[in-house]
């Protein structure tokens, strides 16, 4: 806050407060970044002021470290995302949400439940570690998933190695600054969001069945040069494939000594979990379309 056409001057504190000894005809021209610039008169006192956010002038300025530059001074290489753009996509980490979205950024998805993106901003110098250096308001992490993507205010990566004269050696892979979002005065506003869809597998597994996982050991062991055997399966002269009735015990067949089901248990001292072999597809068990 300075007085119109002087260098007389002052900044608020962290409430917000200020003192400044002007003439009762001045005129106050009150600033900050990102929002606009208010001009009013000093008539009277107290003085209570209210800035809107300026939504043009906060896309020009850049967080660069510990500061923040207007974008026309940066120098180095510098990606500012825009926060609406990620928050259209559907993901659990902002790194998800980040692929495709600024240039000269690798990203790969994990697939894994709760699994995190792998980022690659500078490539991979190094046989040990590549991941980037995430700056949380100001907090240095390693991790994305410590972070709710709705939470994000801005979003800059640095990519070259100018970020490595603000934080050191950590900021060889490169550095994703962030900054959450604040409360702000005024009345409470709620936002709710929400997403819901279906999920399934990409493609079917072609997996072997039970007489074709046989073959395949009937024939790794004689191209392999040895007599073909196996505890389950047992195998002809002609390499004919025979599947047991029981997979415990180990290969045996329906009236065999000591195949009867009802001797199942599973006890201390008393193991006999015999079990009948079958051709079971596992992938068509196992996957199925799931919300998400």
């Amino acid at each position: 806050m300075i007085e119109k056409g002087t260098t007389n001057g002052t900044q608020t504190d962290f409430d917000g407060n200020f003192t400044i000894n002007v003439a009762a005809s001045a005129t106050l021209v009150v600033s900050y970044v990102g929002f606009k610039t208010v001009e009013i008169a000093a008539s009277s006192s107290p003085i209570s002021v209210t800035l809107t956010e300026d939504a043009a002038a906060l896309d020009e300025v850049v967080v660069t470290g510990y500061g923040s530059q207007s974008k026309r001074d940066v120098t180095g290489s510098v990606s500012t995302v825009d926060v609406e753009e990620l928050n259209a996509v559907p993901a659990t980490t902002f790194a998800q949400q980040l692929q495709g979205r600024a240039a000269g950024i690798g990203i790969v998805n994990d697939a894994t439940p709760g699994g995190e993106a792998t980022v690659r901003i500078r490539g991979f110098g190094t046989i040990g570690n590549n991941d980037p250096l995430y700056v949380i308001d100001g907090v240095p992490s390693r991790s994305q998933a410590n972070l709710n993507p709705n939470d994000i205010e801005s979003l800059q990566v640095l990519k070259d190695a100018s970020a490595a004269s603000i934080y050191g050696s950590r900021a060889a892979n490169g550095v994703i600054i962030i900054t959450t979002k604040k409360g702000k005065m005024g009345k409470p506003v709620i936002t709710y969001d929400t997403y819901y869809g279906l999920q399934s597998g990409l493609g079917e597994v072609e997996a072997l069945n039970a007489a074709e996982l046989g073959e395949y050991l009937y024939l790794a062991d004689l191209y392999a040069g040895k007599d073909p055997s196996h505890g389950q399966y047992s195998f002809g002269p002609n390499g004919e494939i025979g599947i047991p009735d029981y997979v415990f015990p180990s290969g045996a067949m329906e009236g065999d000594p000591g195949t009867d089901p009802d001797l199942y248990a599973l006890e201390e001292g008393n193991i006999y979990a015999i079990v009948r072999a079958a051709d079971t597809n596992w992938w068509n068990e196992v996957t199925r379309t799931a919300p998400i």
